[in-house]
């Protein structure tokens, strides 16, 4: 390809990324205020919802007992990140004493392999005495030659000797440093376990708690169903909203074939590798695979929930864009700290029920990219990832896909 054309290709993808650079913002503002919408309504339903647990006969007292049920096992998370923290500070230590040691042990490598030499040369030679050099000596001067250089040979092998002793006692410390903080990071990592198996208990104990409280009163019912009727109507809206982005994608994308096309070359598009053009997940909570609640497990629930250790790593099923990145609601309209990543026309995901998020609004991702932590923000009884899947704007089985 000669210089000119690749020039005029390059020109071509420029204008590429520029027309996709200015609809997708355009649209991906109008989808967040639609989503916004959908949360204040999300937020409504859950405070009906606790209006009617409040009717409940002695709920006062049981809500109470729920409370602090729900502080003890924030405690205990909180002690659980702090231990991890502290495990992960203690491996960095570790790592850095050992690539000093390593160091250390290049360094004084070559006295140690010449000190190895000479044992075996003394060994070999046996015990030579001043009698025996005198013995084999043609003369006097041949002696005092045999004498001096026997001397010699001593006086360097005693700084060989020097020299490893001086290595030992100036590492002696820093060995004795990295041997302890491993003990350390395994006694945590005990406290880790512990303290892993007593929130589980924590949890298991809030849940029962929560379904001694839990009730459906008639009072509000009917403030219930107008509010889900709202909802429906702001999902149909969140359907229109990414259909416009979509199409605004397919002129972008038509326009910028066009301009590849008058400079001379073409870009080919990439699809979907998997059984669904264009949206191909992988599963968001890698090496766990328990599902405590599938979509419509009960009513209302429109995800798949998975469950695993708190804190496990949760992942971008598919290329795409974050439009939206909650770190700062732990409530977050039920979903607690959650990321909503928008990957084509069609599809959109939202990672739910955080315990923290690593990535932020507008942030381009990959399949597998780590996006947040599992946690158990929002309107939860136990650590969990909360999956949801939009395709066109309505949210379906994730199953499907996976």
């Amino acid at each position: 390809m000669n210089r000119k054309l690749r020039k005029r290709l390059g020109a071509g993808f420029m204008a590429l990324c520029m027309a996709f650079m200015v609809p997708l913002s355009v649209s991906a503002e109008t989808v967040a205020e639609i989503q916004a919408e959908q949360d204040r309504l999300e937020q409504e339903k859950q405070e009906l919802q606790a209006k009617l647990e409040t009717l409940r006969d002695q709920e006062a007292e049981k809500q109470a007992y729920q409370e602090t049920l729900q502080e003890q096992i924030n405690l205990v998370q909180e002690q659980i990140d702090t231990t991890r923290e502290n495990i992960n500070t203690l491996n960095a230590s570790i790592n850095e004493l050992t690539m000093k040691l390593d160091k250390s042990q290049e360094a004084i490598q070559g006295t140690i392999d010449e000190f190895k030499e000479r044992l075996v040369v003394l060994y070999t030679a046996g015990n030579v005495s001043t009698l025996e050099i005198l013995l084999d000596s043609d003369s006097l001067a041949d002696f005092t030659t045999r004498a001096t250089m026997l001397e010699t040979m001593t006086a360097h092998d005693q700084q060989l000797v020097d020299e490893l002793e001086a290595y030992v006692e100036s590492t002696s410390a820093e060995r004795e440093e990295c041997e302890a903080q491993k003990k350390e990071v395994a006694e945590l990592q005990k406290t880790l376990e512990s303290k892993q198996e007593e929130l589980d208990q924590l949890y298991a104990e809030n849940e029962a708690s929560l379904v001694e409280i839990q009730g459906a009163q008639g009072a509000t019912e009917n403030a219930l169903e107008a509010n889900e009727a709202e909802l429906a109507e702001y999902e149909q809206k969140m359907q229109d909203a990414i259909a416009a982005q979509k199409a605004a994608e397919e002129a972008a994308k038509q326009e910028a074939a066009n301009n590849a096309a008058n400079g001379g070359g073409s870009i080919s598009y990439p699809t979907g590798g998997g059984g669904v053009e264009g949206f191909n997940p992988i599963w968001p909570l890698p090496g766990v695979t328990y599902i405590s609640a599938g979509y419509n497990g009960y009513p209302g629930h429109k995800g798949l929930d998975i469950a695993g250790p708190y804190g496990t790593p949760i992942v971008a099923a598919e290329d795409g864009t974050v439009i939206e990145a909650n770190s700062t609601d732990s409530w977050g309209y039920s979903w607690g700290y959650y990321v909503l990543i928008y990957h084509n026309g069609t599809y959109t995901t939202r990672y739910a029920h955080m315990s923290s998020v690593a990535v932020s609004t507008g942030q381009y991702v990959t399949a597998g990219t780590v996006i947040g932590y599992e946690g158990a923000t929002g309107n939860v009884t136990g650590p969990h990832l909360h999956f949801e899947v939009y395709q066109n704007g309505t949210r379906v089985d994730p199953m499907q896909f996976l």
